[in-house]
């Protein structure tokens, strides 16, 4: 009797160690797809951050996009990709025009300001893009030139 007890708990014991190898597999299945997934948003996060870079920096080599504008919006987006690419000399003069600019208002802000407060802004905003123009439009250049290659290879 003893015998036959012994086989039916190791029989149960092998059913329930398949279970949980089971279940097991499972989840690191499931794991296993979800990081790939998580791989592939971020891949397309990446790409579309770098595409909108590539619009950015062609608008504003061709005056499509105030280059006051495009410098805040280009901050932000490699800001986001957190590349290293302020390390470039060139294209620190993206990071100081959007820093000159930081404190000024946008939007709805902006709309609340007197006409004077706002001329004196947008005075301020002409002055620190006219003292970069120049560089800031290399920045342009090299921004399209990063992201032409990448996008390329798509």
């Amino acid at each position: 009797m003893s015998h036959i007890w012994a086989m039916t708990l190791l029989c149960m014991a092998l059913v329930i160690v398949g279970v949980l190898l089971l279940i097991i597999w499972r989840m690191s299945r499931e794991l296993r797809r979800r990081r790939e997934h998580q791989v592939q948003e971020q891949a397309q996060a990446e790409y579309q951050c770098l595409s909108n870079l590539n619009v950015i920096g062609r608008a504003m080599q061709e005056g499509q996009m105030d280059l006051m504008e495009g410098c805040l919006r280009a901050r932000v987006i490699i800001d986001i990709l957190d590349t290293g690419w302020w390390k470039d000399d060139e294209l620190a003069v993206i990071a100081q025009v959007s820093d000159s600019a930081s404190h000024l208002h946008t939007h709805q802000a902006r709309s609340a300001l007197t006409a004077r407060e706002r001329m004196q802004e947008d005075r301020h905003r002409l002055q620190v893009v006219n003292e970069h123009e120049t560089a800031i439009l290399q920045a342009a250049r090299k921004l399209v030139g990063r992201t032409d290659n990448v996008l390329a290879h798509r």
